[in-house]
């Protein structure tokens, strides 16, 4: 592939991430949601068109015109070629070509927040509605879902299937509800875009650690909303201080060469301390509610980090209480692992093994990266080589990126070297 045939891609996947959830809600709020399969497909169309189309011509003056109007012809056609039309469709197809780019913002707009409420109607199963939303809102591929919910692309493609078709049979409208009826949705909507950060984060296939346009798309979303006058919620914020606190260390995760950084080993200079301090002023705001969340655990345990000026000087005491709390009230793999890895800093690596071992018996967690990691690092770190060996030849079986990949493979070798 040419060196301008990846940039162009590159822009289109940048453009798919920020502007999917704008497309189809332009095109879903006419159509209804009903339609919501159907402008999904529409604009997908839009972005392969634009594959081809920009290669030979360029790049447009305001690409997400161009998509916009693409999406609509698609649509257009679609609907004139159906066999069997409603009563609607001369309204709806005028509408549609009526329909012009909406002014661009750099806040969430109604058509966006209004679909990423409408695929969080509590009427949908929770999987259901975050496969969804990552799907339709994200422009996630089912493949990046599976990954993120440790399921299979399978599962997640029934997943979508069964939630565009409740949508079809309760005739869901795409609507914005007022009041309490919005912020009822707003945790399915917060864990949404949790995952959404989470992927890009540390993205579990392709050739790089840290997808920065999928981080900086979840900050957006977390930020806006927890400002919007409509949306605002202390959890909102508190998602949006974990989200800055972790997104800060992105310059210190990856050297030069493009391997990871383990946290102990990261430059803190590296460290972006105005969006540390942007974390910190969402945390505050976040405190203001009175019941305790695992945003709020999670985003406090991010501050523990974030406000460590080293490795040594890192306050785990504090952390094991944070861990203990999220266990308590959230538990699940990803908790109890790092929760094991904070006790095996305080109490030593047999603590820490200990607190894991009930995990093993749960399969999900054998495809999931950081528990192989765990183990090896601890048995390693008590001298157990060949127990270290065999998690990490385990860790290398699993899907991930190329960087991770490159880590394993290390920690295998000192394994081995030791």
């Amino acid at each position: 592939m040419s060196d301008a045939r990846a940039d162009l891609r590159s822009l289109i996947d940048r453009l798919s991430r920020r502007e999917t959830g704008r497309l189809v809600g332009a095109l879903a709020r006419g159509m209804g949601a009903s339609a919501l399969s159907l402008a999904e497909d529409c604009v997908q169309d839009a972005f392969v068109a634009a594959l081809d189309t920009w290669g030979e011509r360029g790049v447009p003056n305001n690409p997400f015109a161009w998509l916009l109007t693409t999406a609509r012809n698609r649509a257009l056609d679609r609907l004139r070629r159906h066999a069997m039309m409603s009563a609607l469709e001369p309204r709806v197809v005028a509408w549609i070509e009526q329909l012009q780019a909406p002014a661009s913002s750099d806040g969430l707009g109604d058509e966006e927040l209004s679909l990423i409420v409408l695929c969080c109607d509590p009427a949908l199963e929770e999987e259901s509605r975050l496969a969804l939303t990552l799907k339709t809102v994200c422009g996630f591929s089912v493949e990046e879902i599976a990954r993120a919910f440790l399921a299979t692309p399978e599962a997640i493609a029934q997943r979508l299937v069964r939630a565009k078709a409740r949508i079809k049979e309760l005739n869901l409208q795409f609507t914005m509800p007022a009041g309490g009826a919005l912020q009822a949705r707003m945790p399915s909507v917060l864990r949404t875009i949790y995952l959404l950060f989470n992927e890009g984060y540390a993205a579990s296939d392709g050739d790089r650690l840290v997808r920065e346009d999928v981080c900086e798309e979840a900050l957006r979303l977390a930020e806006t909303i927890a400002w919007h006058p409509l949306a605002a919620s202390p959890e909102a914020h508190a998602l949006s201080a974990l989200i800055l606190f972790q997104h800060a260390r992105r310059r210190a995760r990856v050297n030069g060469a493009g391997w990871p950084v383990l946290l102990e080993e990261q430059d803190r200079r590296l460290w972006d301390q105005p969006m540390i301090a942007r974390g910190f002023q969402h945390l505050a705001a976040a405190r203001n509610e009175r019941q305790l969340t695992p945003l709020h655990l999670e985003a406090g345990i991010a501050s523990v980090h974030a406000a460590a000026a080293s490795w040594t000087e890192t306050d785990w005491a504090a952390l094991c209480d944070y861990y203990d709390a999220l266990h308590q009230i959230a538990p699940s793999p990803v908790v109890a692992i790092n929760r094991a890895i904070a006790l095996s800093m305080t109490r030593g690596a047999e603590a820490g093994l200990e607190a894991l071992a009930p995990l093993g018996a749960q399969k999900a967690v054998h495809r999931y990266l950081p528990y192989h990691l765990a183990i090896g690092d601890l048995e390693l770190k008590r001298g157990m080589r060949a127990a270290a060996r065999l998690a990490f030849a385990r860790a290398l079986d699993l899907p991930m990126s190329a960087q991770e990949r490159k880590l394993v493979e290390a920690k295998l070798q000192r394994a081995s070297d030791a």
